[in-house]
């Protein structure tokens, strides 16, 4: 699939991994979960759980866990406890997140969110990161009437913003996330958090300053940084060397 015309439509974003790196949180909290229930969690669980609904949480959890089918809606108020009590210090917004999002912003792109995460918790990432007032539309799980990988939250991203999923892009770090931004139509740019994660994106780079991803989004080359001129020292006495040295 080629990127769409330039400007896009619409550029709709996934959340937590995405704009926010909170999948260290999210780690943190399910470590704990785990360990309260005498388990190691591992990473081979860490991509299992990434990005999914909390549906699907909630199914993985017992199963992880060893516990009957009916204990998921606990577990997921568990592990919803837990990661709320590691983001109330905040999550960091990914590198190049902000910048970007208020680029496109400026430049007028009608922007969404579009996550798995309740959307209450999708206010606080986007608050933490002082990007509250960037997204004309900002979507959580309870928005859909299907989870990713299901279209159904883009689908909704894309009309909420009057604009033609063709001609829009997704930018995700999960393989639901991927599955249902391109199920929808849409181009996908893949950020995942993680190099050993694979993936099934148009396009996937390292992170939210890489030019391929400006380029796609029809965004002028960054403006390198500029290196401060170091400063010419005037001629000194050998004693005045030394007493600098210290």
């Amino acid at each position: 699939m080629t990127p769409p015309t330039q400007p896009p439509s619409a550029v709709v974003f996934d959340c937590d991994g995405t704009l926010v790196d909170s999948e260290i949180c999210w780690h943190r909290a399910y470590t704990t979960l785990f360990g309260h229930h005498d388990r190691v969690f591992t990473p081979d669980h860490h991509d299992t759980l990434i990005g999914q609904p909390l549906p699907v949480v909630g199914r993985v959890l017992t199963t992880a866990l060893g516990v009957p089918d009916h204990h998921g809606s606990r577990l997921i108020g568990d592990i919803l406890d837990l990661v709320t009590a590691e983001l109330a210090a905040g999550a960091p917004a990914r590198l190049g997140a902000v910048h970007l999002v208020r680029e496109l912003a400026a430049l007028g792109y009608p922007l969404a969110v579009a996550s798995s995460a309740p959307r209450d918790l999708v206010h606080q990432h986007l608050a933490g990161a002082g990007l509250t007032d960037a997204f004309t539309a900002v979507l959580g799980g309870e928005d859909a009437d299907q989870p990713k990988p299901h279209p159904d939250i883009y689908l909704r991203a894309c009309a909420a913003l009057g604009a033609t999923p063709a001609r829009s892009i997704a930018i995700e770090d999960s393989p639901p996330g991927v599955d249902a931004a391109r199920a929808a139509g849409m181009y996908v740019i893949g950020v995942p958090g993680r190099p050993q994660l694979v993936l099934a994106s148009h396009l996937t780079v390292r992170d939210l300053t890489a030019p391929h991803l400006r380029r796609v989004l029809g965004l002028p080359p960054a403006a390198p940084t500029a290196r401060r001129a170091a400063p010419t020292a005037p001629p000194t006495s050998v004693a005045g060397e030394h007493r600098a040295a210290h």
